[in-house]
């Protein structure tokens, strides 16, 4: 008397049309994954804050901040003007070029590049006064976003 025993398992053309599916999808996933969007909106956020913090430090020190966007290193750096001294009363009196960084509070010097693949398409420079309005409206673009800065309030959205 023989048994007949019951093979359980998958085929060989079986594991490999699965393997074709899986690889087929996960090619498909990877290329729809893209950081960039991710990235961009970092930097956005990066630039407005620096915005706020410059006219922000303007009205609480009474020191002129300069706002330079150069689309050429695709970054931003935030200036005083080069005459400001040590005393808070040097920035009512401070009427030379921007070039002094403004210090970061976290240390460091407030401007930064924009990540590989992050555009910034405008170059622009304008600076806030001690009350805290911009010397122009202005409109910023990264990638396709805009950051605008309103000509009298200075309000960045």
């Amino acid at each position: 008397m023989t048994t007949l025993q019951k093979n359980s398992g998958f085929t060989l053309i079986e594991l490999i049309s699965v393997l074709v599916l899986i690889g087929i999808v996960s090619v498909v996933a990877v290329s729809r994954f893209n950081a960039n969007p991710f990235q961009s909106a970092g930097f956005n956020q990066e630039v407005r804050a620096a915005l706020r913090f410059a006219q922000k430090f303007a009205i609480m020190s009474g020191c002129d901040v300069q706002v330079d966007i150069v689309a050429a290193s695709n970054g931003y750096d935030l200036t005083l003007r080069n005459d400001v001294g040590a005393a808070p009363e040097s920035c009512l009196t401070a009427v030379g070029a921007f070039g002094t960084p403004l210090p970061n509070p976290t240390g460091g010097v407030f401007s930064g590049t924009a990540p590989n693949g992050v555009n910034v398409s405008t170059d622009l420079t304008f600076f806030y006064d001690r009350q805290g309005r911009p010397s122009s409206g202005s409109v910023i673009n990264i990638d396709a976003d805009s950051i605008f800065i309103e000509p009298v309030t200075g309000y960045v959205y």
